[in-house]
This record gives C-alpha cells, sequence and structure tokens, in this order.
C-alpha cells in the first residue's frame, strides 16, 4: 500500500507498506513517476513498513533519484528496518542518497 501525505510545500512523504517486489513493485513505479512530475523539492520515502525489497525496486530508487537530481530535487528515505537498512548499506545506497533508521 501506498500512501501520500504532504509534510509542506517543499516536502511530501510516501509511506510504502509491504513487500517491495512483484506487483507492488509496479505500483512503486507508478508512485514515483507521480511524485517525479510534481513540484515537491524533498520527496521521503518512508519505508518502515517494507520487509522487502528486490533488485528492480532499489533501480528504480535510483532513477528517480537521477532524475530528480537533474530537476535539482532531492529523495530521502526515512523510517527503515534494520535489515533493510544493512541491504542498503552493503550495496553502498546508503553513500548516494540520506537514509535514516
Amino acid at each position: 500500500m501506498f500512501l501520500k501525505k504532504e509534510i509542506s510545500n517543499d516536502e511530501i512523504n510516501l509511506q510504502v507498506t509491504g513487500p517491495l517486489s512483484g506487483e507492488p513493485a509496479n505500483e512503486f513505479q507508478k508512485n514515483l513517476e507521480e511524485l517525479a512530475a510534481g513540484s515537491h523539492k524533498i520527496i521521503t520515502l518512508n519505508l518502515k513498513e517494507v520487509n522487502s525489497i528486490n533488485s528492480s525496486s532499489i533501480g528504480k530508487i535510483l532513477l528517480f533519484r537521477k532524475r530528480l537530481a537533474e530537476q535539482d530535487r532531492t529523495i530521502q528515505i526515512k523510517g527503515c528496518s534494520e535489515s533493510l537498512f544493512n541491504t542498503f548499506q552493503l550495496i553502498k545506497f546508503d553513500k548516494l542518497l540520506n537514509i535514516e533508521k
């Protein structure tokens, strides 16, 4: 499930629940495209309720990050599980964007 919540004129939060693989990964892509088409300067992904993520979804986040950077916008991840955070550290994802547990 995906829930968008506007924090301010500059920031929006996308709360993600469940695994990011299979059909939810396709819906995740659609949500990212909608956010990229918006005007918020900071996009926060709340992954606290995500128990697993596949390489395709990680790739989607990377492409999204690149697209936002071209528009002088930022993506950050807040609220991720210990195992997801460890996965991000293993692949050096935490070096590319701001990730908080």
